[in-house]
């Protein structure tokens, strides 16, 4: 029995050595990221007076640095393509957490999914596990289920195959700007349908009780930090959908704001001005940018 526990011991101190050996893809895995954006926000380094929050349509369709120039507050853009709302809340805590607070949240909402599941816009874990280094990051992980009590002491547990790719593996969607945004300035060649004239409709029913809840926790996160919020809805290559904007405002916050593109504007009826049915190209993003730089001038100033 005394040799067994020996033997035990000897083995659990082998692992205990091997295990930490795997710190140095933990480390250095932050390194090798395309986009780095969560980790400037865990570094303190977003102080902006301005912030876009979202998902590819305020990623792509709004160009923080032009806003910059435009209404001469600083501006940066945390929205992440593919993201649903509950990673925006979480990016919001983050940038609350270690950045001082902005003036402005931009909310660049997905019309007509921003509430509604959906496999095309989803929480963002791919994103975090090259920053498992950052104890904040693993305890995300941890009350997101995709990690257990153990990636507290072993390095083994925090890891992911991503962390092993050493590697800069860009795509043609990676050209992220000085200021965080992601305009594209190509065109989907399967974009070919025509402007939908017809006004989509909107049911509530098949909204999710757990995306709702985190809509509402990123507006009370903000009203507690007195931060003015102002939702943006920008074009898709189909008529504005009325019945979805009242739903967005109808769950606000009195205090909010919003920004709805020009829907006259022959501009957003134009395949040259996007990249796909949801999304404009870098033309058609500098419009919509302007459009929306003149609302944020015409709002009083905190």
């Amino acid at each position: 029995m005394k040799k067994f526990l020996l033997k035990l011991l000897l083995f659990a101190a082998i692992f205990f050595i091997i295990d930490k050996l795997f710190y140095a893809f933990i480390h250095v895995s932050p390194n090798y990221q395309v986009d780095n954006r969560i980790e400037l926000l865990l570094q303190g380094k977003i102080n902006k007076d301005i912030i876009v929050l979202g998902s590819s349509r305020g990623a792509m369709n709004i160009i923080a640095g032009q806003i910059e120039k435009e209404t001469k507050q600083s501006a940066y853009n945390i929205a992440f393509p593919g993201s649903d709302v509950e990673f925006h809340e979480f990016i919001l805590k983050t940038l609350l957490k270690y950045n001082k607070k902005p003036k402005t949240i931009i909310f660049a909402v997905d019309e007509s999914l921003e509430l509604i599941p959906t496999t095309s816009i989803t929480y963002r874990l791919d994103r975090l596990y090259p920053l498992v280094k950052y104890n904040y990051i693993n305890q995300e992980l941890i009350r997101r289920g995709d990690r257990n009590f153990t990636s507290w002491f072993m390095c083994l547990s925090r890891l992911n195959k991503t962390n092993f790719a050493l590697e800069r593996k860009p795509t043609k969607f990676d050209s992220i700007l000085p200021c965080g945004s992601m305009p594209v300035n190509f065109e989907d060649t399967k974009f070919t349908k025509p402007y939908k004239y017809e006004i989509p409709s909107y049911i509530i029913a098949k909204e999710s009780s757990v995306k709702k809840t985190a809509y509402q926790s990123i507006l009370k996160q903000c009203e507690a930090n007195n931060i003015q919020v102002v939702f943006a809805f920008s074009p898709n290559f189909v008529a504005h959908s009325k019945a979805f904007e009242n739903r967005i405002r109808d769950l606000a916050l009195p205090n909010s704001k919003f920004f709805i593109y020009d829907t006259t504007n022959s501009v957003y009826q134009n395949k040259l001005y996007f990249y796909d049915e949801s999304h404009l190209n870098q033309k058609g993003a500098a419009i919509f940018t302007s459009e929306l730089s003149a609302f944020l001038n015409q709002m009083p100033q905190k």
